[in-house]
This record gives structure tokens, C-alpha cells and sequence, in this order.
């Protein structure tokens, strides 16, 4: 075998006894190291598998009932003339006492190149720097992040039905199609994947549009006009309303599948803007609120909580885009995994929850604790739980009382502590204060600053909780003590609930 460092196929030749065989290149898609290095170290530093093996690679099974006998490996690209020697095997070299008009373009072809190989110099001198061209290359594209990316084959791979689901057992063969009694996918479409995302948004299809506003009906009401957002077929529930799913579905396409809009019409329609307040009577006769006699009420999912707990703060990196971060988490939950979980710093740790690194078998615990599926399958509707867990989260995760520190901050810097306690209640629920409320948090607030001015060490955990430091340390008893009160309406059914 000789290859000639050019990260290609074509670059690859196999002899069998000094001869070259043919090869068809079916695949040739190498453009970084082939070698295995540590996932979790961009630099590439530290390979995890040897250059070289015999036999087998990493995992591989190897080659089963063969000996290997001999290896010899060469510091250069041989020609096939030297191949031809290392080889050993009987073959003609008559040919080589051919005067030069005698020779065959092949046999001018592998001259050419022994004396290319063996005495031009600046043959090899190019070679050289060709060499450190290619390493400077594969070292700058290595660390590159990258997503992955599907595209068409150029010649389709065969699809069978599998027997009895067994994976090496074929059936008869299919080929890409739509299920018609849905909508018939006429030839105006390719049958790939292009053709299926047109087929999808064709006006005719009965299908897409209905499930789209659906979903975003699920968004702002809890529910979907149909429940099981997730089954439109046979088996899933039948629609509350279904002249209005007809009217949203038709309405989406002709404004050209304007989200901005459909979402804009739900949220200033009188049935999203009503009071979620119901009397006993309408529980009993509708109590999931399927009739839409009044508006919905539903707590916020975990990356919601955060994410408002960081925008009231002024915390929030409202960078878009970019790799994954990893915020706070308890220590050590990685070890089940043989994993170190290194937590980001700086602006890092403020970034939206839709940026939270995510490993599958240790997911964040924050938004775990928050009903945060699984990713295991696609989920449309999520579960919503209510638990002492959570209520432990929103009180003592740093994430939680870092943002409840600097509001306190902010609140101890403002005229009088109403003004204060006016400003985060509002930050945090988005609504005004009630006279009550403002009462029963004030006296809060006066009770824990006499705490924390009397013994200062019970204001520790939270004035250091988190990476934040204030930006003065005068005062300290009064921003704890707005602290705990930030956090108090943090935890409030105001706050986590969306009515």
C-alpha cells in the first residue's frame, strides 16, 4: 500500500505481489486528521488510539482467520518500480533494457516517476514544502466546530422493508415517497429531500399549516386546539375548535407564513387577553379551560425561569449564536461518566438557557428539575410537574441567588426601600405592585436587615454566591436584605406563573 499524504482517495494505491490493483473510489470526504484525539480538547493535543495498527483499529474487530506475517514501513512514497522490488515476487524486468522509442506509455509512466522519486531533487523539495502546506492546513481546520449537514447521495442507496424488523433480513424495495391520502406528491417534485420540504408547504397539503399554528396555540394557551399536538392522525384527540383551526391554518399560508403575524393575532385576540380568574362553577363544567371561557395560566418552563431571572438582574449576555456554554451545576455529576464538567466564567455563565451545554446522560440538573425533556425522541408537549425540587432550585441555585444579589444592589441604590421593591416586582412579573404586596415585602425586608446587621455572617451566602461582586461593599446588611426580597417575589406565583 502507498499513499502519498494528499488526504484523498485517489491518493491510496494497493499492490498484490508488485502489482497495482484497480480501484473504483466510491466515497472520498477525508479533510482532517484520521487520528481519534480527546472530544473534549479543541487543541487536538492528546491522541487517544496509536498512528498505527495492524489488524484492527481502535474498536475494530480486526481481520478474522488471517496471520500477519510481515510489515515494513518506508519513509517515502514508493514507485511502483520500487514496489515492484520490495515485493519479491518473479516479474519481468526485460523491459527495462528497452531503448527509450521502445517503451510503452506505462513503462514511461513508472520510470518517470522512480526518477522523480529518487533523483530530482527539487522533486523532493517540493514535496517538503507541500508537506508543511498540508500540516498547516490540517492543523488550522482541526479545531474547528462544526455541525453536521446532510446532502443527497449521488447514486441513492436501496431502502427494503425490513422483515420482522430485523435489520439484516430484506423485503421487498421502496423507494421515496408521501402518503396519499394525505396528499398525492405529484411529479412537479423531485423525490429527495427538496421535493418533500416543497411538498410540505404546497397550499394543498391539509396537514402543515394546521399543525404549525397548533403548536404556537400550544405556546400561549397551554394546550393546542387539538391536545396531542404531537398526533394528528386516528389515534390523537379531535379538535375543541375546529372552524377556528381551519381559520388560523388558512389565514397562515395567505400572509406567506408570516410567524411574526400569527403570533401577533393570538396575543391581541380578546380570548388570549381575558382574566385566567375562574369561578367554581366554570371549573367544574370546564376545568382545562377547553371551551377558552377565560385566559390561560400556566407555569414557566425552567429555561424561561432563568433566562427572566437574568434579564430582571441585568445579567443576561444577549449574545446570538456561538458555541454551547456551561453555566453553575452542582459538583461531580459527571463522574458517572468518567467526564470533568469545567464551568465557564465572565458572561459566559449569563448566557440564554437555549445555550446551556447539553449531555444526554447528565443533562443540566436546573433544567432537568424543570420537566426539561429528554431529547431522547422528539417531544412536543411537555410534561409540567410542580415539586418540592423546584421550589429548592428557584431558592438556592447560585443562578437564582446571584440575580436576587444584584437586584438587591439595584434596589438599596434607589430613594426609599418602597421604590425598591416596586422596581424588582416589576422587573421580575412585568406587573405593578399591590399595596398588600408592597406592605407584607417591606416588612420582610425591615425584618431581615435587623437580622443581618445583628450577625453579618448570615448575610454570607448571599452577598458570595456566584461570580458577581458588588460593586461596593458599603451597606451590605441592606442589599441582602433586598436580596432575600428579590428573591421572595423570584419565587412568587406572580413570577413563575403566567396568567
Amino acid at each position: 500500500m502507498t499513499y502519498d499524504g494528499s488526504s484523498k482517495a485517489k491518493g491510496l494505491k494497493l499492490y498484490l505481489d508488485g502489482k497495482e490493483m484497480k480501484t473504483n473510489v466510491e466515497t472520498d470526504n477525508l479533510y482532517k486528521d484520521i487520528i481519534f484525539h480527546n472530544y473534549e480538547d479543541y487543541i487536538y493535543s492528546e491522541p487517544i488510539e496509536p498512528g498505527l495498527q495492524i489488524g484492527a483499529r481502535w474498536r475494530g474487530k480486526g481481520i478474522g482467520g488471517a496471520t500477519v506475517d510481515d510489515i515494513v514501513v518506508f519513509e517515502k512514497e514508493l514507485s511502483a518500480l520500487e514496489v515492484g522490488q520490495v515485493s519479491g515476487s518473479a516479474q519481468d524486468w526485460t523491459w527495462l533494457q528497452k531503448n527509450v522509442a521502445e517503451l510503452s506509455e506505462s513503462e514511461r509512466s513508472d520510470l518517470k516517476a522512480y526518477y522523480l522519486s529518487m533523483q530530482s531533487k527539487a522533486y523532493r523539495n517540493a514535496l517538503a514544502e507541500l508537506e508543511e502546506v498540508r500540516t498547516t492546513q490540517a492543523d488550522s481546520i482541526d479545531p474547528i466546530k462544526e455541525i453536521m449537514v446532510m446532502k443527497e447521495m449521488e447514486k441513492p442507496r436501496p431502502a427494503f422493508i425490513l422483515e420482522r424488523g430485523q435489520y439484516d433480513v430484506y423485503g421487498e424495495e421502496v423507494s421515496a415517497n408521501t402518503p396519499e391520502e394525505i396528499f398525492e406528491m405529484t411529479d412537479k417534485y423531485p423525490k429527495n429531500r427538496l421535493g418533500l420540504a416543497q411538498w410540505l408547504m404546497d397550499k394543498k397539503n391539509p396537514l402543515t399549516a394546521r399543525v404549525a399554528v397548533n403548536r404556537y396555540w400550544q405556546n400561549f394557551f397551554g394546550k393546542g386546539i387539538v391536545e396531542t399536538t404531537e398526533d394528528f392522525g386516528n389515534q390523537g384527540s379531535l379538535p375543541s375548535h375546529p372552524k377556528l383551526l381551519d381559520w388560523l391554518a388558512t389565514t397562515f399560508m395567505e400572509s406567506n407564513w408570516d410567524l411574526k403575524s400569527l403570533n401577533k393575532m393570538i396575543v391581541m385576540s380578546n380570548t388570549y387577553q381575558q382574566r385566567s380568574f375562574a369561578t367554581e362553577q366554570l371549573r367544574e363544567v370546564d376545568p382545562e379551560n377547553r371551551l377558552l371561557a377565560r385566559g390561560p395560566a400556566q407555569r414557566l418552563s425552567g429555561e424561561a425561569l432563568r433566562d427572566n431571572a437574568l434579564v430582571a438582574s441585568g445579567l443576561i449576555n444577549r449574545k446570538i449564536g456561538g458555541e454551547s456554554v456551561k453555566p453553575y451545576q452542582p459538583p461531580g455529576l459527571w463522574r458517572m461518566n468518567n467526564a470533568k464538567y469545567e464551568r465557564d466564567t465572565g458572561d459566559k455563565l449569563y448566557r440564554r438557557s437555549l445555550y446551556t451545554y447539553w449531555k444526554r446522560s447528565s443533562p443540566n440538573p436546573t433544567l432537568a428539575t424543570f420537566d426539561s425533556p429528554g431529547r431522547e425522541v422528539c417531544t412536543t408537549r411537555r410534561q409540567e410537574t410542580n415539586t418540592p425540587l423546584q421550589a429548592l432550585v428557584m431558592l438556592n441555585d447560585p443562578t437564582f441567588v446571584e440575580a436576587s444579589r444584584v437586584l438587591g444592589e439595584m434596589m438599596a441604590s434607589q430613594q426609599t426601600p418602597e421604590k425598591g421593591i416596586a422596581e424588582a416586582y416589576l422587573r421580575l412579573t412585568g406587573k405593578k405592585v399591590s399595596t398588600s404586596e408592597l406592605t407584607v415585602l417591606l416588612n420582610l425586608f425591615e425584618a431581615e436587615k435587623e437580622k443581618f446587621t445583628t450577625n453579618t455572617k448570615k448575610a454570607d451566602g448571599w452577598l458570595t454566591a456566584g461570580e458577581y461582586t458588588l460593586a461596593s461593599n458599603d451597606n451590605l446588611p441592606t442589599v441582602a436584605a433586598h436580596a432575600v426580597v428579590a428573591n421572595t417575589i423570584m419565587n412568587s406565583d406572580a413570577t413563575i406563573t403566567k396568567r
